[in-house]
């Protein structure tokens, strides 16, 4: 998590990690898979650094990734990825015109 990122005095005690983890068991996702930090970071990453819609479009596809990998038996770097990308973003126009 960056500093940027609120963090609740004790797990749990969040509207947001209570939510979260009504989520994951809604979801049949172990306790603790969804890294909300990381999440956060990543949607406010895309938001600023590509476009606002690119928030929840972005952590939808680092959230695909990381399922895919976890099918797979593999663990994955999806989200880190995808905000190291979203940071990097640099838009070259249409048809790669400037």
């Amino acid at each position: 998590m960056t500093d940027q990122t609120p963090t609740p005095s004790a797990p749990g005690t969040s509207v947001l990690d209570r939510w979260v983890a009504a989520l994951e068991a809604e979801l049949s996702l172990p306790p603790g898979t969804v890294d909300i930090g990381a999440v956060l970071d990543l949607a406010r990453d895309a938001a600023h650094q590509v476009a606002r819609p690119a928030a929840p479009v972005s952590t939808y596809v680092a959230g695909y990734a990381a399922g895919l990998a976890a099918a797979r038996g593999e663990s994955s770097d999806a989200v880190e990825r995808a905000a190291a990308a979203a940071l990097a973003w640099r838009d070259a126009g249409p048809a790669g015109q400037a």
